[in-house]
């Protein structure tokens, strides 16, 4: 072994052990707590262990990896840093730097911690995804697209380079080329069709006519099937014997708005014999939307919701007078929700303006924000008693309809207002959803809904200055 070996062997032993075996002790009891999600007594263990090491590197990365965990992502950032000053060499830093920048939403400083991470270990597949989605969320298209070529050169039998690529072809227009691509995530299980998709029997429909049944799977969120389900009324021009399964929640509104087409819940089971083929919803657009003529030439059918069966809507409407605005403002999404919301204190700068009732339309337990929001902008938020809107979806729903004007961020109460035909304003991310495409303001999917986006990374005060004028000046409350 030669020097510059012995070098860097014994500079990778030093990040992951310490000559005092105390600090060894500490780490690695640490390490058992962490490993139960017991971040408080790791942390703990972790610091006690910098006490008899001070340059301990593993253990400044143990306490940025709990405080990752636990969610504090700016002194996660801290801790990584302090580990990288210690052993620059270790590419394990690098790359966990770069998700707790990520977390940040700090894309381009992620973007430099994988760009370190990749020179120690080029080979480093999920550092060069990651990287890709850093140039994605920044809007460095081919710099994405060039990145995930190269994960495809270093895993050719993962399809989610694949995948990944076709999101930014359609969020430019280049639909046929985008939805083709779209299709490697049902490979992988990445657009998560239900249950029963997988183990199919039946022949995959090719979009060529054929007599009998097609069964159509539902996939993804509420938002994805209200989305894609707006493609059904194309299809059932060409191909009218259709079943469909969507999520539980949604089956009254496909039931009314497409009553030619039997519906089922998620988890029901489609007997074998009442179809011959099938295909997953998403799927459609490959044929029915492969160019922006597909979106502009079809006539957009508004989901139909009924009536509801819930008095205290009707009851709460009539007490409230003057111009009434549905807001949400928060997706719980794991993957980029941070990214997609507002604070209370942006929200706060919305909902003071005058003369304008604020509805309630945001699902989840946000009891502490609406709290926070009354505090900051000496407003209500106006709730709907007894009414979960979380899980009753024909509620939200009617709700959202006796509102004057929608305003929400990119999630599924967004695309039932949108899909209803309601007039919606989405307030979107510097690098949004696909489906929003890229410099447009009305939404290509449906009618009467505008596309506020921001300008600039992170800026959402430009969006909320945009939202807050254009109330004022529309004079809705007249």
């Amino acid at each position: 072994m030669d020097k510059k070996q012995t070098t860097n062997l014994l500079a990778k032993s030093k990040s992951l052990f310490s000559l005092n075996s105390l600090a060894d002790n500490y780490n690695n009891k640490g390490l058992k707590f962490l490993e139960k999600d017991d971040y408080e007594n790791a942390i703990t263990c972790f610091f006690q262990s910098l006490d008899y090491d001070e340059n301990y590197s593993h253990a400044y990365s143990n306490i940025g990896n709990a405080l990752l965990k636990k969610g504090n992502y700016d002194e996660a950032v801290k801790m990584f840093g302090d580990a990288i000053k210690l052993d620059e060499k270790n590419s394990d830093y690098h790359f966990n730097l770069g998700v707790a920048l990520t977390q940040c939403n700090d894309y381009k400083g992620a973007a430099k911690a994988y760009k370190e991470c990749l020179k120690i270990t080029p080979r480093n597949k999920l550092a060069v995804k990651f990287l890709g989605n850093c140039y994605k969320d920044l809007r460095m298209f081919p710099e994405a697209i060039k990145t995930y070529k190269k994960l495809e050169k270093l895993d050719p039998k993962n399809p989610e380079a694949a995948f990944l690529q076709s999101k930014i072809h359609i969020r430019h227009g280049r639909f046929n080329l985008g939805w083709k691509m779209y299709e490697y995530g049902l490979k992988n299980n990445i657009r998560k069709p239900f249950i029963g998709y997988y183990n199919e029997t039946k022949t995959l429909w090719d979009g060529k006519p054929f007599k009998g049944n097609l069964l159509i799977y539902g996939e993804q969120g509420l938002g994805d099937q209200l989305n894609f389900g707006t493609v059904l009324k194309d299809l059932l021009k060409e191909k009218p014997d259709v079943i469909i399964k969507v999520d539980e929640r949604l089956k009254q509104i496909f039931k009314n708005t497409y009553p030619e087409i039997t519906v089922y819940g998620e988890d029901d089971i489609v007997p074998t014999e009442d179809y011959e083929k099938y295909i997953s919803l998403a799927s459609l657009c490959k044929f029915f939307r492969t160019h922006t003529d597909d979106f502009t030439n079809t006539h957009f059918t508004k989901y139909i919701i009924g009536e509801t069966e819930n008095p205290y809507i009707n009851d709460f409407f009539k007490k409230v007078s003057g111009f009434k605005i549905g807001i949400s403002w928060h997706s719980f999404s794991t993957e980029n929700g941070l990214n997609r919301s507002l604070n209370t204190d942006q929200l706060s700068q919305i909902v003071k303006c005058k003369n304008v009732n604020f509805i309630n339309i945001q699902y989840g337990n946000v009891l502490k924000q609406i709290k926070e929001v009354k505090l900051l902008s000496g407003k209500e938020i106006l709730k709907v008693p007894f009414t979960d809107i979380t899980k009753d979806i024909i509620s939200l729903a009617s709700i959202i309809k006796k509102c004057d004007l929608i305003i929400s961020i990119d999630n599924s109460t967004a695309h039932l207002s949108a899909s209803l035909g309601h007039p919606t304003w989405v307030l979107l991310p510097y690098s949004a959803d696909f489906r929003w495409m890229e410099e447009v303001t009305p939404a290509i999917w449906y009618n009467n809904t505008t596309l506020i986006r921001q300008e600039k990374e992170n800026d959402w005060n430009g969006v909320v200055d945009l939202v807050c004028d254009a109330i004022e000046k529309s004079n809705l409350n007249n």
